[in-house]
This record gives structure tokens, sequence and C-alpha cells, in this order.
């Protein structure tokens, strides 16, 4: 997972900076050392920026850290419908689920079962059930 701590590490820098220049311009703009009418809003732009780094990006995945210190995590079960260009994340069932770029070794069309995060939906394994007619879990739960 640490693919997903150094994620998480950047989202928080990049929202620190967002704060930070928000802050800065704030100052300017309070100081009236502002020279052009865009440096008014850009404050208000910085925030807002700051703000859905936040609810989309940082919150979920700040939410799994608990999931990933103990090692709890969910599966799911379908076929892949998109790859995305970078190959950093995938889709199955309508859901995006990310994961490590270096690791990602299935395509379009394979079926797969996920172990990922419950929020942020970061992927610690993909299996590739394709040609498995039984998943590992239904024969153990059969015994």
């Amino acid at each position: 997972m640490r693919y997903y701590l150094v994620n998480l590490v950047i989202h928080l820098l990049i929202l620190v900076v967002l704060i930070l220049l928000a802050c800065i311009f704030a100052m300017r703009n309070r100081k009236r050392k502002t020279k052009s009418i865009i440096g008014y809003f850009l404050p208000t732009v910085f925030a807002i920026l700051a703000i859905l780094d936040l609810v989309l990006l940082s919150a979920p995945r700040l939410m799994d850290i608990s999931s990933v210190v103990g090692r709890s995590y969910y599966y799911d079960t379908g076929e892949v419908t998109e790859v995305s260009f970078l190959k950093t994340s995938f889709v199955v069932d309508g859901k995006r689920y990310y994961i490590n770029p270096l690791r990602l070794k299935i395509k379009v069309g394979d079926t797969v079962r996920i172990k990922h995060t419950q929020y942020a939906r970061f992927t610690s394994e993909v299996i590739d059930v394709s040609n498995v007619e039984t998943l590992p879990s239904e024969t153990e739960e059969k015994k």
C-alpha cells in the first residue's frame, strides 16, 4: 500500500499549498497590495479548489487510514469495463478503483476479484478470475 500512502501525502501537500495560496492572496487584498481585478478573486478561487480537493480526494483517503493500518479490506468481483489511459485506475461494474500503474496487468473484459479500501477504493490486490471457475473463498466455505 505504498502507492496509497504516497498518493495520500501528495494530496495533503496539494491541499496545504492551496490553503497557503488562499491565505497569501487574502493578506495581499487586506493590505491593498493587489494590482489587478483578478487578484481580488484569487483567494476565493483557491479556497474553492481547496474545499473540492478536500471533499473529493483527500478526505476519502484520510478515512481509509484505519482500513490500511488494520488491514481490513473490502472485496468486490466483476468484469472490467474500462482501464484509464495512464493505467492508474480501472472501472468494474460502474465503480472506479485505483491501483499502482506498475501492478496493473488486467485488460477490458477480464473478470477480477478486487481487494480494496472502503472509501477511496485503493486496491491492494487484484485477482484475475476469468479462467478460474470458483473463487478461493467459495471453495473454503463449502468445506
